[in-house]
């Protein structure tokens, strides 16, 4: 079972499917898990407050959503 600290993160100023750059003063968060991809816009300065582990807890919720029965 996949876990959030086996999510790929990777930080980008240009979006990840358009290629278009960010807004100014913002990046883009990309992460990978398995074959799966997703990604947030964060502030650029917001980033600098997070460590790694916060960046792939984040993603890993965008990539593995809990599903309730």
């Amino acid at each position: 079972m996949s876990k959030a600290k086996d999510v790929i993160v990777t930080l980008s100023k240009k979006h990840p499917q358009t290629g278009e750059p960010a807004q100014a003063g913002h990046s883009f968060v990309i992460g990978t898990l398995g074959k799966k991809t997703g990604f947030y816009e964060i502030e650029s300065e917001q980033l600098n407050k997070h460590k790694n582990e916060d960046l792939q807890q984040e993603l890993y919720k965008l990539l593995h959503p809990q599903t309730h029965h």
